[in-house]
């Protein structure tokens, strides 16, 4: 069977398995990193505006510019590659910690034992946005945080309604 150009995948998908919902952080986690930035680049235009172009202000430019360069970039980076996938068997969480520190975590959809979530902040709440927490039971008893994910009600309703139905499909093998 051809997978049709709308169907979802994910990195070890088994052959049976159907990615029913992949998300991303919500844009607005990006507002405080892009703030921190503004407000560099205003700090450098007053200093230059009050000191004019004297060397040590060049200098201070130019490691503002890369500040707002890598800093800016670093959160973007992040931001494109935390990834949320839930799948007909599967709960997967993705997170990018920096360039060069990645945490995947990963359960079966028959493991979770609790599904909740949490919107705290008026930004989040007018914006509907917030944190989903699936404890998991296996060897131990663990939790599968999905930070900053847009409608997070409809995605434990999703999470809900998808361990049921792979309950029902398992009792009935």
């Amino acid at each position: 069977m051809k997978k049709s150009e709308k169907e979802l995948e994910v990195d070890n998908q088994r052959p049976d398995e159907i990615v029913v919902l992949q998300m991303r952080r919500h844009p607005w986690v990006l507002f405080n990193p892009f703030l921190v930035l503004y407000a560099v680049l205003i700090g450098t235009w007053i200093l230059i505006l009050i000191f004019g172009w004297p060397i040590f202000i060049i200098y201070f430019s130019i490691i503002a510019v890369a500040f707002i360069i890598s800093y800016g970039s670093i959160a973007w980076f992040s931001y494109t590659h935390d990834l949320f996938v839930l799948t007909n068997q599967r709960i997967i969480k993705i997170d990018q910690k920096g360039l060069f520190s990645r945490k995947v975590s990963e359960t079966e959809l028959d493991n979770a034992i609790n599904v909740n979530y949490e919107i705290h902040g008026m930004r989040k709440t007018l914006m509907n946005y917030g944190d989903v927490n699936v404890s998991t039971v296996g060897d131990e008893v663990s939790m599968i945080a999905i930070h900053d994910i847009s409608n997070p009600h409809f995605v434990q309703e999703r999470i809900i309604d998808l361990h049921k139905k792979y309950k029902a499909h398992l009792n009935s093998q």
